[in-house]
């Protein structure tokens, strides 16, 4: 009986540690700079799709393409903001009434 409650007293410790072991292998965080590429691209293709598209637009994606190959996030982030920004303003002038 002492080998049966010896493991009933070690078993749960080590499928505890087990768990935290697992729990700490997290998958690293997604890029920044590739999230906001992503988000940019996808403004800009349906600024694109509607006919909406500003060329300031396609520029700075352009532009945070070139940075994130570099490897500058933050120029890429921040082009891309700007690419994502003027394709949403694109397709919001559509909604304005046209010039008399």
């Amino acid at each position: 009986m002492g080998g049966f409650r010896r493991w009933m007293l070690v078993l749960p410790a080590v499928v505890a540690m087990a768990g935290q072991v697992g729990a700490n292998d997290q998958p690293p965080a997604p890029d920044p700079a590739a999230s906001a590429v992503a988000r940019a691209e996808a403004a800009v293709r349906q600024a694109g799709d509607e006919r909406a598209l500003w060329t300031s637009a396609e520029e700075a994606l352009r532009k945070a393409r070139r940075a994130q190959q570099e490897g500058n996030s933050a120029a890429a982030i921040e082009q891309a903001h700007i690419a994502q920004k003027h394709a949403e303003l694109g397709m919001a002038q559509k909604s304005y009434p046209p010039f008399r």
